[in-house]
């Protein structure tokens, strides 16, 4: 198993791409502590890994509360010792919206979640990745913040997700010497229960493939399967490192 003694965070496990992460870093032999405002989410996916032989740990919270994000960190290394891996995925629905039409509210709560939760989060983390002598910082971005995509006006959310790359970037060089490596992952559409009820629409569906060269949306699981290598030694000499899981976008 190529994560076997390790220990993670993964935010915004309860649904998607996180619960997705959740699982797949349990089976390959990590202890996880799983995030999210939804404390019903959190424990059926406790529940799922726990039937499998696996060790997890559910932490209602939200990631724009800084008490919530000092006791997740807390719970998890009181719970299994250390902190190994932190995966930032957690997100709620974007607003698209002519920027001109955007307001300020939705502006800054777009910023505090897409953006500060990671920075919440990798703040609270980085003294007991420091202590114990390093650690994994995983950030899930998306297409949408190294590219402007016609049709889709995610001013604040695609703006959010482009200084999430760059903080991954700052971190991965400002901490590289204390073996706290930093990278990120950038999917383009993924089957996440949000994306279904998106996809009823015929025509949604339509644009939301086509705009893919693969000529379909990722699998949450599909991505899952990319952060094990960051999570485990095998990246040991891989930090700053922006990795598309994409079905093609990105090359077209």
């Amino acid at each position: 198993m190529r994560l076997e003694h390790k220990i993670a965070i993964v935010t915004g496990g309860g649904t998607g791409i996180g619960e997705a992460i959740a699982k797949v870093f349990a089976r390959e032999g990590a202890k996880v502590a799983i995030t999210g405002r939804r404390k019903d989410e959190l424990e059926r996916v406790v529940g799922d890994i726990e039937r499998k032989g696996g060790r997890a740990l559910a932490l209602p919270g939200s990631v724009t509360n800084e008490q919530d994000v000092q006791q997740a960190v807390a719970a998890t290394v009181r719970a299994f010792g250390r902190l190994d891996t932190l995966v930032n995925n957690a997100g709620n629905l974007f607003h698209a919206a002519r920027l001109h039409e955007t307001t300020d509210q939705i502006w800054d709560e777009t910023f505090d979640v897409f953006m500060k939760g990671p920075f919440r989060f990798i703040r609270a983390a980085i003294p007991q990745m420091l202590q114990q002598g390093g650690g994994s910082i995983l950030n899930i971005s998306t297409v949408g913040g190294l590219k402007a995509i016609p049709g889709f006006e995610g001013h604040a959310y695609q703006a959010a997700k482009a200084g999430v790359i760059m903080l991954t970037k700052t971190v991965a060089v400002h901490y590289a010497k204390q073996n706290i490596r930093c990278n990120c992952i950038c999917p383009a559409g993924v089957i996440t229960p949000p994306v279904a009820d998106m996809l009823k629409d015929p025509q949604a569906k339509a644009w939301f493939e086509g705009m893919h060269p693969t000529g379909r949306l990722g699998q949450p699981e599909e991505v899952a399967e990319a952060t094990v290598y960051f999570a485990s030694d095998e990246s040991r000499w891989t930090t700053g490192s922006i990795l598309s899981v994409d079905g093609g976008v990105m090359a077209a």
